[in-house]
């Protein structure tokens, strides 16, 4: 045994880190920076204004996605609810929709997955999704806020999932409020 490496740790400890000072992520791997959700400056609108608009948003946000990557499909894998935040906000959760499939791999690393997604986003008053966050277990994940707070998530582990939480007006916060046909 090295005697010269117990008397003195700190040459240990250096060694390592000269030794995995090369170890980063490899040059081809994507480079993300986490998006930001800009200032809230509008009201909430009601709870069916809400859905009908938010529902629209998710069904062409599925649609470019799908036209982008046609061997994917997507379903509806949880309805519309509301629910009562921690600061006494309600908030609606508009259905969201889940792959067939992994979309990472063929969407190039979430790349086509903000080309086809930031048009649909634009129509309708989002800014561009802006990267991807870093999120821990694998999880690749983009958001956008718009003016009122509303936020549209695409997140993929095998599978994906568009999901959205949107601010509204609504003295009860009863999932009833929400209109059958948006459910």
């Amino acid at each position: 045994m090295n005697r010269r490496l117990h008397r003195k740790p700190w040459a240990l400890a250096a060694a390592l880190v000269v030794m995995t000072a090369g170890c980063s992520t490899a040059p081809d791997e994507p480079k993300r920076k986490p998006s930001q959700a800009p200032p809230i400056t509008a009201e909430p609108a009601s709870v069916a204004e809400s859905a009908a608009k938010y529902n629209a948003l998710t069904a062409q946000l599925v649609a470019a996605l799908e036209a982008k990557m046609p061997d994917i499909t997507w379903t509806v894998d949880d309805p519309a609810r509301l629910s009562r935040a921690q600061d006494g906000r309600c908030i609606l959760t508009p259905r969201s929709m889940k792959s067939s499939a992994d979309i990472v791999e063929p969407s190039k690393h979430f790349d086509d997955v903000l080309a086809a997604s930031d048009p649909v986003l634009e129509k309708h008053g989002f800014p561009a999704f802006d990267g991807t966050d870093p999120v821990p277990g694998g999880w690749v994940v983009t958001r956008s806020t718009d003016a009122a707070g509303a936020t549209v998530t695409i997140e993929s582990k095998s599978p994906a999932y568009v999901r959205m939480t949107v601010p509204v007006k609504s003295d009860t916060c009863d999932s009833n409020e929400i209109p059958h046909g948006d459910k």
